[in-house]
């Protein structure tokens, strides 16, 4: 479908071409009839009327032109520089050739050469162009206003309209080299792109081990010809918006204001300036291309030289072990003459021993060799190490973010759990604070408050001194006591916890008077939870009932067989959690550095 869109829009553009020439030639022809001969006023009526037909037919081609070159610029942009400057270098020889002629026809003239106009138009069954009803309207506004100078329009520097047609022609034309010199480098830098690939290509193939080493300057090289790339359409880009502005400018009306020239070269200058910059910035683009290319071009100067001298190394080992049997075959050569030649003896033994010195500093220099060739290749071990070594770096690092990021969820958690006790603890004192509010003393709930707080700063500094105690490291001796305890034979696990009454099972009396049963407030539900937590002892004067039934459990254990294996390995086992707990509680009071405990 492109295809044949493209083949219509060039034979449209052949058929506007022939349409001007033969126009142009028309022209020619009337302008040498009207200088050789004068011809009635009937005759120039109809040959006006004929070439205003004929200039309406070219106006509206120039139109199909000019519209036709700017849809192939939307669409083709490439294509666009060449087919409009033949429409625009055509147009300008048209109105030129209008303005060069002197304006000799009367006002009539000009009527009659509107009715021509219309009735052309309206032969050919189409719509009068723009050009047409711009003519139009000014025939009628001189016949209203009356008749009108027809003066030449001149620019405020002087110049007139063909100068400036021509002086932007020119500017046209100089923009047009300028994209063609642009094309011309971009085309430039493809081909040593594609060069400079096709060498990486060739190491690649040759170098095998150090195409890993290559690939950076590879895929840098290759980022930059992308960047050349963009750079160059985007150049093609600004030059077809150019020159399609300056096409715009030139089709539109002669009968619209010509912009001073100072302003056009000022526009000039700044495109100039814009162009060079762009060269400049491309020269730079092209110097760091060589760069790259001549950094890449050291490193495969250092390899090949590194495998010329292994391969001159080798071949000098090969050279001396040629001449190893070589004095090898000579030595059996003259011990065979001197046993048949008993007089040359001291000779054979003169040349023996020029022999063996010239073998002794060919294996030094063999061993030298070696011992190069062992350098090299520690060399390339230690650097396999190193590799590695990353690898196991790079994966421990993995291992430690995954962990991290595990213990971080952990915490998290531990957040959401602390967050939801001191919410329900929030609660329980609003509760509290209910009960208060109905009706019980406040001298009584002072002291509970007072006694509470006291229990708790006690707590809080025993806490206090365990940590430091913990800092200063008391904590091995205690496991290791903890450990002996658990030889000599402990006692039972519950023996150091309190039996604390969560359920809050009591008379209605006592919810309402905020006294916890057996004596028990919330201080001491708290020190007994950290205690289950810590594995602490209870307070003295508080869990008589919990120490009874313990007393009670052990009297029944007394009538049951005990079995001192099992009894041993579940203490073990006890203290061992235990010890695993008061890490755990270590771990977690280093998350609570820094807070307040703050309670009524």
């Amino acid at each position: 479908m492109a295809d044949a869109e493209e083949k219509a829009k060039a034979e449209k553009l052949a058929a506007a071409k022939k349409r001007v020439e033969e126009m142009k030639k028309k022209k020619a022809k009337k302008a040498g009839g009207k200088k050789e001969e004068k011809v009635g006023a009937v005759a120039e009526s109809s040959k006006s009327e004929e070439a205003k037909s004929e200039e309406t037919r070219s106006e509206e081609t120039l139109e199909t032109t000019a519209a036709v070159p700017s849809e192939a610029s939307i669409e083709t942009p490439p294509e666009a520089p060449t087919e409009t400057p033949v429409a625009l270098e055509e147009t300008i020889a048209e109105e030129e050739k209008k303005e060069e002629k002197p304006v000799e026809v009367s006002e009539s003239k000009d009527e009659e050469e509107k009715v021509a106009e219309l009735n052309s138009a309206s032969r050919h069954g189409r719509s009068p162009s723009l050009s047409v009803q711009s003519k139009m309207r000014s025939s009628s506004f001189r016949q209203a206003s009356g008749p009108l100078s027809p003066e030449i329009a001149f620019s405020p520097s002087g110049d007139t309209a063909p100068d400036i047609y021509r002086k932007q022609a020119l500017r046209i034309e100089d923009l047009e080299k300028e994209n063609k010199k642009l094309s011309k480098e971009a085309v430039d830098a493809e081909k040593r792109w594609k060069k400079a690939e096709e060498e990486l290509e060739d190491l690649r193939e040759a170098e095998g081990e150090s195409a890993k080493g290559e690939k950076s300057t590879e895929n840098g090289a290759s980022e930059e010809v992308e960047k050349l790339k963009s750079e160059i359409a985007a150049l093609q880009r600004q030059n077809t918006q150019l020159q399609v502005s300056s096409t715009r400018k030139h089709v539109s009306s002669p009968s619209t204001s010509v912009p001073a020239p100072s302003e056009l070269e000022a526009e000039l200058r700044s495109k100039s300036s814009t162009i060079e910059s762009m060269e400049i910035e491309i020269s730079n683009l092209r110097a760091q291309l060589e760069r790259v290319a001549s950094g890449s071009s050291v490193e495969k100067e250092q390899i090949t030289a590194l495998e010329e001298k292994l391969a001159r190394s080798e071949k000098s080992a090969a050279n001396a072990q040629r001449e190893l049997g070589d004095l090898k075959k000579n030595l059996e050569r003259t011990t065979e003459k001197a046993v048949k030649e008993g007089s040359e003896r001291i000779s054979a033994e003169t040349k023996l021993l020029t022999l063996e010195r010239e073998t002794e500093e060919a294996k030094a220099h063999s061993d030298e060799l070696q011992k190069k060739v062992e350098a090299l290749e520690k060399k390339v071990s230690t650097l396999t190490t190193l590799h590695k070594e990353h690898d196991a770096r790079s994966q421990a690092q993995k291992k430690e973010h995954e962990r991290v990021e595990k213990e971080a969820s952990d915490l998290k958690a531990r957040y959401a759990s602390v967050e939801n006790e001191n919410s329900r603890l929030k609660e329980e004192r609003e509760r509290l604070k209910k009960r208060d509010a109905q009706g019980i003393d406040d001298d009584g709930v002072d002291e509970l408050e007072n006694e509470e707080r006291q229990r708790l700063e006690k707590k809080v500094r025993d806490l206090e001194a365990e940590i430091h105690e913990l800092r200063r490291g008391v904590w091995r001796d205690r496991r290791i006591e903890l450990q002996g305890e658990g030889d000599d034979g402990l006692t039972s696990p519950g023996a150091r916890f309190t039996v604390v009454d969560l359920g809050g099972s009591g008379s209605p009396h006592a919810r309402k008077s905020g006294v916890l049963p057996q004596g028990m407030g919330i201080g001491d539900y708290l020190t007994s939870g950290f205690n289950a937590i810590t594995g602490g002892t209870a307070p003295t004067g508080h869990g008589h009932g919990g120490a009874d039934e313990d007393d009670e459990l052990l009297d029944d254990d007394d009538l049951l067989e005990f079995d001192e294996e099992a009894f041993r390995k579940a203490q073990q086992e006890e203290a061992m959690k235990r010890i695993e707990r008061v890490k755990e509680v270590k771990r977690a009071l280093k998350n609570w550095e820094g807070w307040r405990l703050d309670l009524v």
